[in-house]
């Protein structure tokens, strides 16, 4: 199952490449599903660490592990070996950047989700359909976030909703 998203951004590729390059470990700073996110392991191929764990909304507790880091590339590719949902069999995430001008950048996410068992059969368009809003829920939240400096209105409300 892939799912890709695409999205505009209003500033330069170096500016939402420290974003989500360098800044990787810190997706909860402006991922509106992510809770809490920390870098682990050492760097990998430039990148500051090599894992990142997230307390993710609806999942529970991830493992990311990075498989693709490339500052030239302005790209990312990761896999998740672990918390996801026993039907899901492997998971990648790749985001990467493209210049469209000195202040547009186009960020590409691509999840590939391969599903497992029964289970996944039986699964697989709800799968996709929460899966996509979230890829839509992170294009918009990123997008936001490089362009203003400040979490998107959804990244507000879900720390508004863990307070409580």
């Amino acid at each position: 199952m892939i799912i890709e998203k695409e999205i505009s951004v209003n500033k330069s590729i170096e500016s939402a490449w420290k974003v989500l390059g360098p800044g990787f470990a810190d997706a909860h700073i402006w991922a509106s599903p992510v809770n809490h996110s920390a870098g682990s392991g050492s760097s990998f191929n430039g990148a500051t660490c090599s894992e990142r764990g997230c307390d993710i909304a609806g999942m529970g507790k991830t493992k990311e592990k990075l498989i693709r880091y490339s500052e030239s590339d302005h790209l990312l590719s990761y896999t998740v070996p672990e918390g996801m949902p026993s039907m899901v069999k492997y998971a990648t995430n790749t985001w990467q950047l493209t210049s469209l001008s000195a202040d547009k950048t186009k960020l590409t996410m691509v999840m590939d989700i391969t599903l497992g068992g029964f289970m996944g059969m039986l699964m697989k368009p709800m799968m996709k359909m929460m899966m996509g809003k979230m890829g839509n829920t992170l294009v918009e939240d990123f997008k936001c976030f490089v362009e203003t400096g400040n979490p998107s209105v959804a990244k507000l409300k879900a720390l508004k909703k863990n307070k409580n």
